[in-house]
C-alpha cells in the first residue's frame, strides 16, 4: 500500500490543516478502498474446556506441639564452693594438679573435699544460670573456663573476684598454667585472700 493511500484511510475525514478562504468538503471525491490481502486462518476446532472440581474444603487438623528439646540439667552440687576445670583430654586432674589446688584452697581455709570439682570438657549440661538463681553456692571459681561458655552474661577481668547477688565469682588462667608462673600463682593468691577473707 503507498504511503498516500494509507494516509487517505487513516485520515480521509479529519482536517489535518485549513487554507483561509477555502471551503472544506468534508465527503471525499472518491473513495480509495487500501488494497487488503485476506490470509484465510484455519481455526482449530473447538475443544471442551474441562470442568474444574474443587476438592470439598476439610479443615487443617491442629499440629501437635512440641516440646523443645530439654538441656541437660547442671550436675548436682553438694558444697557451696564450685570450682571448674577445663581438660579435654582427661576427665580427672592429674595428680599434680589436685594437689597444687588442694594446697591453694587449704590456705584460704577450704579443701577440695568441701567443694565441687567440675570439669567443663565432661559436663552434660553446661547451662549454670539455674545455679546461680537458685543460689547453691556462695563461690564460683573457673580455672580457663569463660563464663559465656556457661549461658552466663557476666563481665569479669580476670583475677578480679566480683560478688554478685550474693555469689563471688573468680576467673582465672587453667591450672597448669598458673602452676607453671610465680606471677600468676600471687595474683591467685591475692585474689582469693579477697574472695575468703580470714574470720
Amino acid at each position: 500500500m503507498s504511503s498516500a493511500a494509507l494516509f487517505q484511510v487513516l485520515y480521509q475525514n479529519d482536517v489535518l490543516f485549513h487554507i483561509p478562504g477555502e471551503v472544506i468538503s468534508l465527503v471525499p471525491d472518491k473513495p480509495v478502498i487500501p488494497e487488503t490481502v485476506v490470509v484465510k486462518k484455519e481455526e482449530p476446532a473447538a475443544q471442551p474446556t474441562p470442568e474444574i472440581v474443587k476438592p470439598p474444603f476439610v479443615p487443617a487438623s491442629p499440629q501437635p506441639v512440641t516440646a523443645a528439646p530439654s538441656i541437660p540439667d547442671f550436675p548436682k552440687l553438694n558444697h557451696k564452693v564450685l570450682i571448674l576445670i577445663d581438660e579435654p583430654k582427661q576427665r580427672e586432674m592429674l595428680v599434680s594438679e589436685a594437689l597444687f589446688l588442694d594446697n591453694v584452697l587449704k590456705a584460704v581455709g577450704h579443701s577440695s573435699e568441701n567443694s565441687d570439682i567440675l570439669n567443663f570438657s565432661y559436663l552434660a549440661g553446661p547451662d549454670a544460670r539455674n545455679v546461680l538463681s537458685e543460689k547453691r553456692i556462695n563461690y564460683f571459681i573457673t580455672f580457663g573456663v569463660p563464663l559465656i561458655k556457661l549461658h552466663l552474661d557476666l563481665l569479669l577481668p580476670p583475677y578480679t573476684p566480683k560478688q554478685v547477688e550474693g555469689i563471688w565469682f573468680l576467673l582465672t588462667d587453667p591450672l597448669p598454667v598458673i602452676e607453671a608462673d610465680r606471677d600468676l600463682k600471687k595474683k591467685l593468691w591475692t585474689a582469693l585472700k579477697q574472695m575468703f577473707p580470714k574470720s
